[in-house]
């Protein structure tokens, strides 16, 4: 399972990285200069094929001070309307989800996809009616919960064990917390 979580970062890493790289490289080409200049056109050519190799060769800090070169310049035309702001973490980890979980599922015994997942699944599907049915949750508080909720099936997804369980029990605290209503200030006292 240790190998499992190992490749599972690095495979994280690794799309987290050329998801956001390809977004970034795709703007800068539509740019004027970029269409117009031979030589900015390469260089970004250049740089999009460090990453890649970057990232073959799991050499993940070339391929992050790579994707910083990206940002900065693209950062020039932060006021167009089609700038590719960098996602919400949640919205990261769900544009990088799929490609994460084609990559690792293959890994996992048959035993471990089946049983352990399949309670944790089910466990989680349970919760997930419960949130639906949580009354008079804040929207910043609904938001964490299905957050927390995306993570879990996120882990189930990846077929990582471990993790979907922790991310349930956290879920589990956070609707317990919520559902538990006000504290309540205890039985009126007499006075003498």
């Amino acid at each position: 399972m240790a190998r499992i979580c190992r490749l599972m970062e690095k495979t994280w890493q690794r799309n987290e990285v050329s998801k956001r790289v390809d977004v970034l490289a795709s703007f800068l080409a539509s740019r004027p200069r970029y269409r117009t200049d031979a030589e900015a056109r390469e260089a970004l050519a250049d740089t999009v094929e460090i990453v890649r190799e970057s990232l073959e060769d799991d050499s993940f800090d070339v391929a992050r001070r790579c994707l910083a070169d990206l940002e900065s310049e693209a950062a020039e035309w932060a006021d167009h309307p089609h700038y590719p702001r960098a996602p919400r973490p949640s919205d990261a980890d769900s544009q990088v989800r799929d490609y994460v979980k084609d990559e690792v599922r293959d890994q996992l015994s048959v035993k471990v996809r089946d049983d352990d997942l399949g309670l944790l699944r089910m466990s989680l599907g349970l919760r997930a009616t419960t949130l639906t049915r949580l009354p008079g949750l804040a929207a910043q508080e609904r938001e964490d919960l299905w957050y927390v909720q995306g993570r879990a099936t996120m882990a189930l997804d990846l077929g990582h064990v471990e993790a979907a369980r922790r991310e349930l029990n956290r879920l589990n605290e956070m609707v317990e917390r919520f559902t538990a209503g006000p504290p309540t200030a205890g039985p009126p006292t007499v006075g003498r």
